[in-house]
């Protein structure tokens, strides 16, 4: 007995794992495509808008309120007169900020002419002032892209300007160092102005030789942006970048105008000790802006009201942001953006695509399936969140289309797989169903009386075997034609009297001594919301309680078959009044037996066989109707005359 369970429990693991293999392939399939696509760039914009709505989405932090930007807007140039502003009034308003003491002040405009009458006041204040830096364009190979610096100002205060855009034409990373093309090692302007704002900190800049050496301040080495750094994919990455982590704040940085700075409504407190931007916060003038998805406010966009897609940022706002994520890691152990190594971001979609996967094969209900795919979804969106909110960039988008393709995937050919697997597996079991209930019991009632029939006799029941044989091909065949159609489209109580019919017609020895065929009525079942395979199992019942009593009953002479319903309740019986068989048929509790008893756990009621008092045996199977009570719109069914025949 041992021996033949685990036999079967093998036979069964076997099965399991053809069954797994047929939905676990096309899912790894899957899985390599988001590999693939991940690799050659066809998911980058994806991540880059997932990244950009993460950073956008983060807790509020408290504004930088070390940086101060003195904007030049639309009013501070009507009241000039010109643009670009003049030198007597840009060296004016140089002075006053020198006045409040300042850490360091960026010039974030370019003054490389030197045709203004008024210069050499303003550079006077270019030399007189070892706090100032300024600003050049000298990155690229295209002659009309490089502004040189102000003449006046030594190369070591000097500033790239230049910045970098994505192809959907977003920012998201700075420039920090590069080699121009006299093979001059260049900082940026906001690199520049980090570094003089540390050094007072008691903090050292220490660049690297070449433009891609590591650059620190301190313990601090800031992580340089690489090709395919998180979800980029062969990015131009010259130089020494690093990713842009904006101060998640609507307002991040005090701004004040030209025009309030010379008619001293600034507070010298609020200059004093700390890093100043200078530059054009005045779009219909000069169009120095750049887009972003990635902040939660700007000047700009909260000034015109541009929809969340297209957020403005003023050049100098740039400037104020990255020099900002540099002195608040050195100083306040705010995090740099980071990313995990290649192999570990594979391994991570790897991950949920096995995930999605195995929540496939478990999850065989299709939505049961899907719900375990969003919360799947849910918890990889939460945990990237989180992450981001720790400044740790991983990839969500692969992961989520790994995670939900391989799943449903995977549940849509397992779900075949199973299908075609039950599929023969109850074409096998309506195919004994239907030796039992014909060919085999004929052929058990000719063995019982085999002694006692005559040579005619027996060719007659064998030719009757042998068409029931027959049938059952032919009725197999059309099952798998035509699968449910038949019990789909015709009401149940029609097939019950098909099966009535038909089964009474047989030569079983039972039925030669009844002499009383009550007429069943079926009607009462009408209302009966059965499925296909309940109305065969029920049908199939009906046949085998039938045959019992056509080969078992002794001396019967009266069959009666009720059907009833008491409420939501019915009931089917198979009555005789022959010799009680009753432990007969449960020492066999053959394979008519197993099919009522699966038949009385689908509708969840219950099948049992008591002797009929005081002759003959009751075969019953009873359920309830799965409609609720206020889907019944007919009371009580049911008529007197039924109930006296029990």
């Amino acid at each position: 007995m041992k021996i033949k369970v685990n036999a079967e429990f093998w036979t069964q693991l076997e099965q399991q794992a053809k069954v797994w293999r047929v939905g676990v392939l096309p899912g790894l399939v899957v899985v390599g495509l988001v590999v693939i696509a991940r690799l050659t760039g066809s998911l980058q914009s994806l991540e880059w808008s997932a990244f950009d709505r993460f950073l956008r989405s983060r807790p509020v932090e408290s504004p930088d309120t070390r940086i101060v930007i003195v904007g030049i807007n639309e009013e501070d140039i009507r009241l000039t007169k010109k643009y670009p502003i003049p030198d007597r009034e840009l060296a004016a308003l140089l002075k006053t900020l020198q006045s409040y003491r300042p850490t360091a002040i960026g010039l974030d405009l370019f003054r490389d002419l030197t045709t203004d009458p008024n210069r050499e006041a303003l550079a006077q204040v270019f030399r007189t002032s070892p706090n100032l830096i300024g600003i050049e364009a000298d990155v690229g190979s295209t002659a009309t892209l490089k502004v040189k610096p102000p003449p006046e100002l030594p190369p070591e205060q000097v500033g790239l300007a230049n910045i970098f855009f994505d192809s959907d034409g977003k920012l998201r990373r700075c420039m920090l160092a590069s080699k121009v093309d006299s093979g001059e090692v260049k900082y940026s302007l906001s690199l520049l102005l980090a570094a003089r704002y540390l050094q007072t900190q008691g903090i050292p800049f220490e660049p690297g030789r070449r433009a891609s050496d590591p650059i620190r301040f301190g313990s601090l080495v800031l992580p340089r942006f690489r090709a395919n750094t998180g979800g980029y994919v062969q990015a131009q990455a010259g130089g020494n970048q690093i990713l842009l982590n904006f101060r998640s704040h609507p307002k991040p940085f005090p701004v004040v105008s030209m025009t309030d700075v010379m008619q001293g409504r600034v507070k010298p407190e609020q200059i004093r000790d700390r890093i100043v931007l200078i530059g054009v916060t005045a779009s219909n003038s000069l169009n120095d802006t750049v887009m972003t998805d990635a902040i939660k406010g700007s000047l700009l966009t909260d000034a015109t009201g541009t929809m969340d897609e297209y957020r403005l940022l003023y050049g100098v706002e740039n400037h104020a942001h990255a020099i900002s994520q540099i002195i608040s890691a050195v100083l306040d152990h705010r995090p740099l953006l980071q990313t995990w190594a290649k192999g570990w971001e594979y391994s991570w979609i790897i991950f949920w695509g096995l995930l999605g996967i195995t929540l496939g094969l478990l999850l065989q209900s299709p939505w049961k399936t899907l719900l375990g795919l969003a919360v799947g979804s849910t918890c990889l969106i939460s945990i990237s969140y989180g992450l981001i909110t720790l400044s740790w960039w991983i990839p969500v988008i692969p992961a989520l289309l790994a995670l939900g393709a391989a799943g449903l995937t995977t549940a849509l050919f397992d779900r075949d797989s199973r299908l075609l697997l039950e599929q023969r597996s109850l074409t096998l079991k309506r195919t004994y169903d239907a030796v039992h209930n014909g060919p085999l019991q004929t052929l058990a009632a000719m063995l019982r009386s085999l002694d006692d029939l005559p040579p005619e006799k027996l060719r007659s029941q064998l030719q009757n075997l042998n068409q029931e044989l027959r049938s059952v091909y032919d009725s197999m065949h059309q099952a798998i034609v035509t699968g449910n159609q038949r019990y789909a489209q015709t009401p149940i109580q029609e097939l019950l009297y098909q099966i009535y019919e038909k089964t009474l017609e047989r030569e079983l020895p039972g039925f030669t001594s009844i002499l009383t065929f009550i007429a069943p009525d079926f009607t009462v079942l009408k209302d009966c919301p059965l499925s296909p395979d309940q109305k065969q199992a029920l049908c199939l019942f009906l046949q085998e309680a039938l045959c019992n009593v056509g080969n078992h009953a002794i001396n019967a002479s009266c069959l009666d078959v009720i059907c009833r319903r008491n409420k939501n309740w019915y009931t089917l019986q198979v009555i005789d009044n022959g010799a009680c068989y009753l432990a007969q048929v449960n020492a066999r509790e053959g394979q008519g037996t197993a099919q009522a008893r699966e038949l009385a756990r689908s509708l969840r009621g219950s099948f049992q066989r008591r002797p009929n008092v005081p002759h003959g045996l009751v075969c019953e199977l009873t359920w309830r109707s799965p409609r609720l009570w206020w889907q019944f719109s007919h009371p009580f069914q049911s008529t007197q005359h039924l109930l006296n025949r029990l």
